[in-house]
């Protein structure tokens, strides 16, 4: 892994991945005794429109440079999502590297990943009701005994997000010197709403920088902001955007539909960027169509195409609506045809079914079905994956 993606570690580094690892879902590609390449994966669940759905998070895959071309990424590939099949976990998901090479396993762009900066002093908000809690710097042993509450509140109602076991917190929030890239040690802030009652948090980091003529220009980079409650957004937001001798905030991983640009006076200060965060892919299409609840009651027959995981292949009647779904394999004429990437890229509703369409991703083979399923996939909150996995 090291050498393929460029990460090279003293003898005595203890890295934070190693507790997420599962030995017995580890590959090892090998040339005679040399490791050439491998692939790890990780059970979790992960959050779905209305519920929970199990999911096989690939960690890390990897081959050597002098090992590329040879099929060993493709053979481990369909190999631990053969083994995702008989554990009978219904999602596959994992962050790209490269964005051009999972689309060929069956992979999809799931959910969106914002980046945003702003320089706080053109950051006034519109005007707000005045907020009734108060905010706390806290230590960081202190933080993790609370925040974790918050985040499992946002996470039942926020589509796209993992569940944290604590060797997740200790590997999202590890503070050693390697990870700090010049910057502070990780600053936690929360607001509470009253005695006892903590709806959210922000992690952040500063770095110390100076402008021409001696002027201040440090720099914020916020880690994770989480809110359970309107106002324990706008009050920890606006917390951030006034920090003493900042020059710009910087914010790496954001929901889509970030409400921040309506909260600004003057929006255009935001300079926002959008790219592909969660990867998804359906292992097993009915128990994973039949997971979610669907925004509107409607049926649509889906013609799938799926050469890595050929139990996908065929139709499947999916009828689902706000209170439950069901979905099976049917012989019937198809709404709709696409590949299992496609299907993967709709799956939490990111994509619109329109918008694959008009792409040459989608055929529509019954008039109105294209409208059908995107009343029925879409979704709000925007689906957002709060930290790379």
């Amino acid at each position: 892994m090291d050498s393929a993606f460029g990460e090279f570690h003293p003898p005595e580094h203890a890295s934070t991945w190693t507790p997420l690892l599962d030995p017995g879902r580890s590959l090892m590609a090998l040339d005679g005794e040399d490791r050439v390449g491998g692939v790890t994966v990780a059970g979790l669940d992960l959050t779905v429109p209305g519920g929970q759905v199990p999911a096989g998070c690939v960690l890390g895959a990897a081959v050597l440079p002098t090992h590329r071309r040879r099929g060993l990424l493709r053979a481990m590939m369909v190999r631990q999502l053969h083994d995702m099949h008989e554990r009978e976990e219904a999602l596959s998901v994992l962050w790209a590297s490269e964005s051009s090479i999972y689309g060929r396993f069956g992979y999809g762009p799931g959910t969106l990943s914002a980046h945003l900066e702003i320089d706080p002093a053109r950051s006034a908000f519109v005007p707000q009701p005045e907020a009734t809690g108060r905010l706390r710097l806290v230590e960081a042993e202190a933080a993790f005994k609370c925040i974790q509450t918050v985040y499992e509140r946002v996470r039942a109602i926020q589509v796209g997000a993992p569940e944290r076991t604590p060797e997740w917190w200790r590997h999202i929030f590890d503070d050693r010197e390697h990870r700090r890239n010049g910057f502070s040690p990780l600053v936690f802030v929360l607001y509470e709403s009253g005695p006892a009652a903590l709806d959210g948090y922000a992690v952040y980091r500063l770095k110390e920088k100076e402008l021409p003529g001696g002027l201040p220009g440090n720099l914020l980079a916020l880690q994770e902001l989480m809110a359970a409650t309107d106002e324990a957004y706008r009050a920890l937001w606006r917390y951030s955007l006034d920090v003493d001798l900042l020059a710009e905030v910087r914010a790496e991983n954001r929901p889509p539909d970030e409400p921040l640009l309506y909260l600004l006076a003057d929006a255009r200060r935001l300079r926002v960027g959008v790219v592909d965060g969660l990867w998804i892919r359906l292992v097993d299409v009915p128990a994973a169509l039949g997971g979610r609840r669907y925004r509107s009651g409607g049926t649509v027959i889906l013609a799938v195409h799926d050469e890595v995981c050929p139990w996908n292949e065929g139709r499947f009647r999916l009828e689902g609506d706000p209170d439950g779904a069901g979905c099976r394999a049917v012989h019937e004429v198809p709404d709709l045809e696409l590949e299992a990437r496609d299907l993967a890229a709709a799956y939490l509703g990111t994509a619109s079914f329109h918008s694959l369409a008009r792409a040459g991703r989608v055929a529509e083979r019954t008039p109105g079905s294209l409208a059908r399923a995107d009343a029925m996939f879409r979704w709000d909150p925007a689906p957002w994956c709060p930290n790379v996995l």
